[in-house]
């Protein structure tokens, strides 16, 4: 199985004899550093599954980057207000490194949804999913330390510390450069 086989199996439960009917309709993409899957204010036309690389979730207040979060393999990204309700995109979502994708257009998934129409059934278990995670990282932001929501990220995901620069991960942790450099400092002693 590919990566993205292995992601609709794994994090879909979709069955194999469904795969390569739901395969077909998604386009393998490289998104070079720095570029935009999704930009604020104008349509997000597409849905995404990180391969390899790193995607920027991030808005701007006051001038102001804020990232929200880092996403990297095998998370799956796009801008939900804009994609599923036509809406303008609310968030920036920018390539931090050369990032590959493999992208369904909007137009795809209507094509998809009519020809597997099981394809709800599946989409509604994951989106379930989804609401579960954003609830931890919300529930991380408002109860946890500023110690204890960089062990938490550091614990899960070590490898975003050698690949991300540290004002995106501090943005991230809702804290400030200085203090995450700190916080590393006091966890290394």
């Amino acid at each position: 199985m590919n990566l993205l086989s292995t992601f609709l199996f794994e994090s879909l439960n979709l069955p194999e004899r469904l795969i390569s009917k739901v395969e077909k309709y998604f386009i393998e993409e490289q998104i070079t550093k720095n570029d935009y899957l999704c930009k604020s204010s104008k349509q997000c036309n597409r849905i995404s599954i990180i391969s390899s690389g790193y995607l920027r979730f991030y808005s701007l207040s006051e001038d102001k980057e804020i990232t929200h979060w880092i996403f990297g393999k095998n998370h799956l990204i796009t801008d939900v207000g804009s994609f599923f309700l036509d809406q303008p995109a609310k968030w920036n979502i920018q390539a931090i490194c050369s990032t590959n994708v493999y992208s369904i257009t909007s137009e795809g998934y209507t094509k998809l949804k009519d020809e597997v129409p099981e394809w709800t059934t599946y989409e509604n278990l994951f989106l379930v999913k989804l609401m579960s995670a954003l609830e931890n990282r919300i529930y991380a932001l408002i109860s946890m330390s500023t110690e204890q929501r960089y062990k938490y990220l550091f614990e899960s995901d070590r490898e975003i510390f050698n690949q991300i620069p540290l004002q995106y991960i501090a943005s991230m942790l809702g804290m400030s450069a200085e203090t995450l450099s700190r916080i590393r400092s006091k966890s290394n002693s």
